[in-house]
């Protein structure tokens, strides 16, 4: 199992968001307020849940968003 960094799927997460406000983000995948957006991006890992919802957004796996790395299949 791979370990990840806070900071490093805070800094996946706001790549997915792209030109998107945080607050647009927010709305659009379920959460309730854009500071929560904002603490993701600067390293609170949301919930698997979430995880998923963002990396549908997204179109990448909870591998990626969590690791970087592309996950192989076996």
């Amino acid at each position: 199992m791979q370990k990840y960094s806070p900071t490093q799927v805070g800094q996946r997460i706001r790549e997915i968001r792209g030109g998107m406000t945080q607050t647009e983000f927010a709305k659009l995948i379920g959460v309730k307020k854009q500071n929560y957006i904002s603490r993701y991006e600067r390293g609170r890992v949301p919930n698997p849940e979430l995880l998923l919802r963002i990396a549908d957004y997204g179109k990448v796996s909870v591998d990626w968003l969590l690791t970087g790395k592309v996950s192989k299949r076996r």
